[in-house]
């Protein structure tokens, strides 16, 4: 099996602080995993502060996590907003300070290690023998002396009985502040390029193209009135793109909107009018990048304790004792959206009556209709005031009422705090004993995790929401609700009601914030226990050596349960009917387990050995291992694996083998609860998508059979819309078939270089995804599949959608990995030992293609920004004495922001290489006390259109040059 390892020393070199940023940097295997602080993360935050990691581009869900051999207790949630869907670790709980080595097998490995390991394995081990003192202090910053990190840690290990046994302690405590896109205005955050139609009257004949500093224009973070707010009508017209604007004017006819004190009505301003209807170049329009998180802020301690201890010269113990805890939070909100536009022509204005009506019906997406607005609320300036009504008047509407357009940012929707937890406890014996002229060899292993996890988020109530914004004043003239209000039964932050100014950005008071938010709290607590025994000996002997056995027997137990609170869960009517209090339908708790019962066997038999001197066959050795499987849940099914050697000398050799493994879906994906929430994509029937997918005709002709004439404009390529998502308990366990080729040459002549080149193929069949809106329409009109799961109504907008988990077909990777290093001691050369020596090592990857089927159309995953198809690290590591140097090239091979589309589709859509270099200086001042000074992106490279590429891929870049700071003291 094809595979590598990531040393300690490289990882401190380096100064990682996040091992699934690590993994990725340092092998070109690792591709982005569901989930990393780099970016928003979950709205909720759930599964803040994580970090999964992903091989081969076949997902986190399918790539086996290991610490010195066996499992981790998995940190994905039973609920469908969690942040990966199968037993993913959360890797980031894993003591850096302790590692002595990551191992990685590429391939198939189920026969070997269980479910999960389709498309291989990652092992951590940790160094249980250490002895003395090491103290760790690290910082880092970027030149603009923001996103700054810290990393401490404390280890101490002695040896005791003689050395008997030894027991190790370690404490480590990191914290990240978090980066915002603002920080970076030209390359991520104001002032950035990223893709969108070209301005109104252009003559560019690309669907798509760059355009800086765009901004929303159909609401804002300070509220655009409207005289009329009934369905699908827009605050601002675009001539000949939308319906008309029924936003109020000023005599020069441009569209006003609140100034951000919220005492004055002023002209919402632009460059340039976009043709998708809802965006602006330029201008005082919604800028979302001042609500978009880059790094999240977070912080973790970790206390581990390792041991080892020798009872007799026969048998042996380990232990592991882990306590983990962690919080992780966002630094901007993301809001809601208040609107006529967002959904179309089924948006109701929000006002007490319609929400008590629509929520008895469940209808959510009363929540995100434009504000209802009595004309005399006293937050209103007189000035104000007299412009509403007179518009209103002019536009034959009644002057009791007007609507306004809100991006609800300032209400804190979309903030959260991840708290988690994490406990795990490992130990075994093992030792070894001869019968029957055999050695035989023995271990007795278990382990237990438990994961917890608790996500705050402030969630809007609508009952009091409405209760606040009908305001008005009483005998004093002081503003206050209007009496005769009710206050919806869960708890918010306070019980009494205070008016709430809609008006401007951030004016409403903190008590009348209170009064509308509830702090959404969920729990999830996983939990898992696995026992494992095993014994191998000699079967017999051959002329080439011994044949070697090795049986097993594994018991294992995964639990999930996912609590979602009283908010969540909504209202009790009783009998079993819940309600909601906010724009999500209630959501039910979610709970599931499993076991299984194991054995598993592998036979090594050598064939041909050096000794017997054939010529052309240096070595020559089989194996093969299987495993059968009981789930309590997925039944009972058999892996395997064929494989083999060939060295023709003792300097180059070929290996490979076949394997058979099984995922069995897991907690998430068959009993995650049944909820609501928001989601967009491209409409594939649209100007937008038509010319898209693999084959665009197939997709045109299936549009037109279903009524969409051309050009055809789709709301849902701009906005979101309310869905539903879920589990599925009626999936089936993916099965993949996987060959791997492997090369290797260490040759004789060239003392110290060693290189192995390796072929991996992985078939993924009966492949459980997640499948979002976005491509559920796309199996629609590309096969005719899954055209069932989402709705339009009579213009063709799509107004709903279910979607969740599916068996979707296949997935099929092939890549080709190279890794090499090379030692060479400068003695060579004809000098002194003192002038030292050079390392070179790296790995690169060529991905010859990754492609999903659903239904009947095949998709292309590799050749973008985030999974270029070529992938290059290499480190140049000089050593002389006490001085290190290291100067890493990171380097990704050309790519397209979008793969299967139409050449007018996108401009600019192809992307060249791009490399960026980082350098390490380390010297050990003394023999106790060492240093490294580290820089990240050391030329400060910068992608062009830096917006348009993968941030977790191109992060080091995007956010600049920056600096690490590590001093060490050992004892």
């Amino acid at each position: 099996m094809a595979g590598s390892s990531i040393t300690a020393a490289q990882i401190h070199r380096r100064g990682y602080t996040d091992l699934g940023i690590a993994l990725m940097r340092e092998n070109t295997a690792f591709t982005v995993g569901n989930n990393s602080p780099i970016g928003n993360q979950n709205s909720n935050g759930m599964g803040a502060g994580q970090s999964f990691v992903s091989l081969l581009g076949l997902g986190s869900q399918r790539t086996l996590t290991l610490v010195d051999g066996m499992r981790v207790v998995g940190a994905a949630s039973a609920s469908p907003f969690g942040a990966g869907s199968g037993s993913q670790v959360d890797v980031s709980d894993i003591p850096i300070s302790l590692i002595k080595r990551i191992d990685t097998k590429l391939g198939g490995a189920g026969a070997a290690y269980g479910a999960d390991a389709v498309a291989g394995v990652v092992n951590y081990q940790l160094d249980d023998h250490f002895k003395g003192v090491d103290i760790n202090a690290q910082g880092n910053w970027t030149q603009n002396l923001d996103e700054p990190q810290e990393r401490v840690s404390f280890k101490a290990g002695t040896g005791f009985d003689h050395d008997r046994g030894g027991v190790v302690f370690d404490f480590e405590w990191r914290q990240a502040a978090g980066l915002l896109a603002n920080q970076r205005p030209d390359v991520l955050g104001a002032n950035a390029a990223n893709y969108n139609q070209p301005p109104i009257g252009s003559n560019n004949p690309y669907n798509k193209t760059i355009i800086a500093a765009q901004r929303g224009v159909q609401a804002t973070t300070t509220g655009i009135p409207m005289y009329d707010g009934s369905g699908g009508n827009f605050p601002v017209n675009f001539p000949g793109i939308n319906n008309g604007g029924t936003g109020i004017l000023n005599s020069q006819g441009q569209n006003l909107i609140f100034s951000q004190n919220g005492k004055a009505l002023i002209p919402l301003t632009y460059n340039r009018l976009l043709q998708d209807g809802y965006t602006a170049q330029g201008g005082n329009g919604y800028n979302p990048s001042d609500f978009t998180q880059l790094y999240t802020p977070s912080h973790k301690y970790n206390f581990t304790t390792l041991g080892h201890y020798d009872i007799t010269d026969h048998i042996h113990a380990t232990w592991q004792a882990w306590y983990v805890k962690g919080s992780a939070a966002s630094k901007v909100p993301s809001g809601i959206i208040n609107s006529s536009y967002e959904n179309g022509s089924s948006t109701i204005p929000l006002t007490q009556d319609s929400w008590l009506a629509n929520r008895a019906n469940n209808a959510a997406s009363v929540v995100n209709g434009p504000l209802a607005l009595n004309t005399n609320n006293p937050y209103l300036t007189a000035d104000e005031r007299s412009t509403i009504m007179n518009a209103l008047s002019a536009n034959g509407m009644p002057t009791n009422t007007f609507y306004m357009s809100r991006m609800m940012n300032d209400l804190g929707l979309g903030m959260f705090r991840t708290d988690s937890q994490m406990m795990r406890f490992q130990g075994g014996l093992n030792g070894d004993f001869k019968a029957l002229n055999r050695q035989f060899n023995w271990s007795l292993r278990g382990v237990y995790g438990r994961y917890i996890e608790d996500d705050y988020s402030p969630s809007l109530v609508i009952q009091n929401f409405t209760n606040a914004l009908n305001a008005t004043t009483d005998a004093q003239g002081q503003i206050i609700c209007a009496p005769g209000y009710s206050n919806a039964s869960v708890r918010t932050g306070s019980s009494s009601c205070s008016p709430l100014n809609p008006f401007g950005y951030n004016q409403m008071s903190e008590a009348s914030r209170d009064y509308v938010i509830a702090n959404a709290h969920s729990k999830n607590i996983n939990a898992q226990r696995d026992l494992q025994a095993e014994i191998n000996s000699t079967l017999f002997h051959l002329p080439a050596g011994n044949i070697r056995w090795d049986l097993g027997y594994e018991h294992r137990r995964e639990g999930y349960n996912y609590i979602p609170g009283s908010y969540n869960q909504g209202e009790d009517m009783g009998g079993g009917v819940y309600q909601q209090y906010g724009y999500t339908i209630p959501m039910a708790g979610a709970s599931g387990s499993y076991y299984t019962h194991e054995a598993f066997g592998e036979l090594d038999i050598p064939l041909i050995a050096p000794h017997m001197n054939i010529p052309g066959v240096y070595n020559l050795s089989a194996t093969a291992n299987g495993r059968f499987i009981h789930n309590s849940v997925a039944g009972n099914y058999w892996t395997y694996m064929f494989g083999g050697s060939w060295w023709f000398t003792s300097d180059v050799g070929i290996s490979g083998n076949y394997a058979q493994s099984v995922r069995n879906p897991s907690v998430t994906e068959l009993f995650s609860p049944l909820t609501t929430g928001y989601d967009s994509g491209t409409d594939p029937c649209s100007d937008l998508g038509v010319g898209k997918g693999p084959n665009p005709a197939i997709r045109a002709a299936n549009c037109a059979a279903s009524g969409m004439g051309t050009p055809f404009h789709s709301n849902i390529n701009y906005n979101s819309i309310l869905g539903t998502s879920g589990g599925n308990s009626h999936l089936r366990n993916e099965v993949s078939d996987s060959y791997t080729l492997s090369m290797d040459l260490h040759p004789h002549f060239v003392h110290g270089f060693n290189m192995t080149t390796s072929f991996v193929d992985v078939k993924v069949k009966q492949e459980v995804n997640s499948l979002g809106l976005d491509q559920l329409m796309a199996a629609c009109y590309d096969s005719r599949t899954y055209c069932d799961t989402f709705t339009r109504d009579s213009n063709h907008q799509v107004t709903g959608f279910s979607e969740g988990y599916f068996n979707i077909g296949q997935q099929h990777m092939r890549v080709l990995q190279t890794n090499m290093s090379y030692f060479f001691p400068l003695r060579r050369l004809g000098v002194s030992d003192s002038f030292g020596s050079v390392l070179l090592s790296g790995n690169y990857s060529h991905y010859l293609g990754n492609t999903q089927v659903i239904g009947q159309s095949t998709y292309q995953l590799t050749g973008t920004t985030q999974s270029p198809k070529d992938l290059f690290t290499l480190n140049f590591n000089y050593m002389r004495g006490p001085l290190t140097f290291q100067w890493q090239t990171i380097w990704n091979g050309p790519s397209h922001n979008y793969v299967q589309v139409n050449a007018l589709a996108y401009e600019f859509n192809k992307r060249p290489s791009f490399a960026y270099y980082n350098m390490t200086i380390g010297y050990d001042i003394t023999k106790n006390i060492s240093a490294n000074f580290m820089i990240n992106n050391i030329t400060n490279a910068m992608p062009k259109y830096p917006r348009t590429v993968n941030m977790s891929r191109y992060f080091d870049a995007l956010i600049g040059r920056s600096f690490q700071m590590n001093v060490g003291v050992h004892f």
